[in-house]
């Protein structure tokens, strides 16, 4: 019996991870030779050319003092967003919680989601900079979230969910279209079928909402960090 709680334990650390990019160290730009650019020079974003590749290299990103951030989700749960208001109430606490949490940051005016309408179809890295521009935004965050349900719990008690939830993001800088963060955390959480949930499925969206909404706070927590570090632009 010692044996088996062990192993669920183990499994439930496993579970609830965050894991971000690690910043580089200033000691990495004190060989390259400085640029007074704010950004890279247009077309150096892509291209098989090796000064381009060593200029992305290279470039240290620097961002204004205050900042506007962009926010973009990549993937979608529009059925289940109208399906009733407790999942509408869910929704919406978690962008607002996410959207508190990036405009605490003393480096962030603003964090709003992008207009659907700047957003096409075609969504490269380039479209999506355009976008954040036209927006004047200054950074790009991007994220897709996904969810697996633990069936073996419903074997113990048939009323009963857990749920893992992933949530992987990117931070873009729009000035010179670098990946200055990168992100994925997972958390889970464990709820229980009520009265007024209308279906076991429903009891199951409930909780990846749940976890959804905890793994967002860390990777809000991740870029808060990330942006009371990050070197500011000089006012010439």
């Amino acid at each position: 019996m010692r044996i088996i709680c062990v192993g669920i334990a183990c499994l439930i650390l496993q579970a609830c991870a965050t894991v971000g990019s690690v910043d580089r160290p200033g000691s990495y730009y004190q060989e390259a030779s400085s640029n007074s650019n704010d950004g890279l020079v247009e077309g150096a974003i892509f291209g098989d050319d090796d000064k381009k590749i060593n200029d992305l290299l290279n470039y240290q990103v620097k961002l204004p003092e205050k900042n506007r951030i962009a926010i973009l989700k990549l993937s979608t749960d529009n059925y289940w967003r109208f399906y009733s208001s407790d999942f509408t109430q869910l929704n919406n606490s978690l962008v607002e919680s996410l959207i508190t949490k990036l405009r605490a940051s003393s480096r962030v005016y603003d964090a709003s989601f992008l207009p659907a309408m700047l957003v096409s179809e075609k969504r490269t890295v380039p479209v999506l900079r355009e976008a954040a521009a036209r927006f004047q935004a200054d950074l790009l965050l991007a994220y897709r979230s996904s969810c697996q349900s633990y069936q073996k719990y419903r074997f113990i008690d048939p009323n009963e969910s857990k749920s893992y939830c992933s949530v992987e993001a990117v931070l873009l800088d729009v000035r010179s279209g670098v990946i200055v963060k990168s992100i994925v955390s997972t958390e889970d959480f464990t709820t229980k079928k009520s009265s007024s949930d209308t279906n076991f499925s429903e009891t199951i969206k409930k909780a990846e909402l749940e976890a959804v909404a905890k793994a967002l706070g860390n990777v809000a927590n991740e870029i808060v960090a990330f942006m009371n570090n990050v070197p500011r632009i000089k006012n010439s």
